[in-house]
């Protein structure tokens, strides 16, 4: 149900990576030099198909870690959690440790709104892979009462699919429906037919 998210949520921690790493790198600060050499890790350990990546992966841990530690209260040591989150749910299946740092992250207050919807969206998922499906579904509804229109269509359908998991048809149903209804132009439109209400057409008075 989940692999649309995890690939939007790869894909866009990723690209997030890219912006602020060639960013940093034109910099000598020694914080931003920091940053940089951890998510340079990450993408190391990310095209490591030995049987080493999983200690690239530690080591790109360790190196989040020191930014955290070093640039407290900074959008590197916000951004440094989610890369560790990711982290620890993709590459160490350790969903607790995930969750921890997804949550410090979307609570920082320093992230933009789409990188702090992959710290939901990772937390999200974190309990749904746990079958822990009302803590899911009270993630996207969090995201749905954020002051952003930013993936709002996403949380709508992801409410809906843990619902239906439970088979909680009605509840469902309602998510569904109202992607439709406010989000009709979305992408995600497509994979709900036949999971929404249609209304019958009118019949002409004589």
């Amino acid at each position: 149900y989940f692999i649309l998210g995890c690939v939007g949520a790869i894909i866009l921690v990723v690209i997030v990576a890219m912006l602020i790493s060639s960013a940093v790198k034109s910099s000598s600060d020694s914080k931003s030099l920091e940053y940089a050499t951890a998510t340079e890790l990450l993408d190391k350990a990310d095209d490591d198909t030995s049987e080493n990546a999983k200690a690239a992966y530690e080591q790109a841990l360790a190196a989040f870690d020191k930014v955290i530690k070093n640039q407290s209260g900074s959008i590197n040591a916000a951004a440094s959690m989610v890369f560790s989150g990711r982290i620890y749910k993709e590459q160490l299946n350790n969903c607790d440790k995930a969750v921890d740092f997804f949550k410090q992250a979307a609570s920082s207050g320093k992230l933009p709104a789409d990188t702090r919807f992959v710290a939901y969206e990772g937390e999200a998922m974190c309990y749904f892979d746990k079958g822990d499906y009302e803590k899911a579904a009270n993630i996207w509804k969090e995201w749905l009462n954020q002051k952003t229109d930013i993936y709002k269509d996403y949380a709508l359908y992801y409410t809906a699919m843990v619902y239906e998991k439970q088979g909680k048809a009605e509840e469902a149903a309602q998510y569904y429906n109202r992607l439709k209804d406010e989000y009709p132009k979305s992408l995600l439109i497509a994979k709900i037919v036949g999971k929404v209400a249609t209304k019958e057409p009118e019949k002409a008075q004589n």
